[in-house]
């Protein structure tokens, strides 16, 4: 998820829009790729976000938040707004 938020730069609309157009296929292709790193664990937890249809910016702006929290590069500088 945090690749995700680098790759459009940390913004969460960005990001909300990016999710919401994923299909089937997309997600597989993730899904596969998180395995590889993380096991079968991390590829179901890439499943839930990925599929997840509820997200909107300010949802993912807090999950941001947690992933700057963990240390995780998001693309986005400390102490910027949501962006929108």
């Amino acid at each position: 998820m945090a690749g995700i938020f680098d790759k459009f730069k940390g913004s969460a609309p960005q990001v909300s829009t990016y999710l919401k157009s994923l299909g089937e296929d997309d997600i597989g292709l993730i899904c596969r790729s998180v395995a590889q790193d993380s096991g079968p664990v991390g590829a179901d937890l890439a499943r839930k976000w990925l599929e997840r249809d509820t997200e909107n910016a300010m949802e993912l702006a807090g999950y941001r938040q947690q992933l700057r929290q963990q240390g995780l590069d998001i693309g986005k500088d400390r102490g910027m707004s949501l962006g929108m």
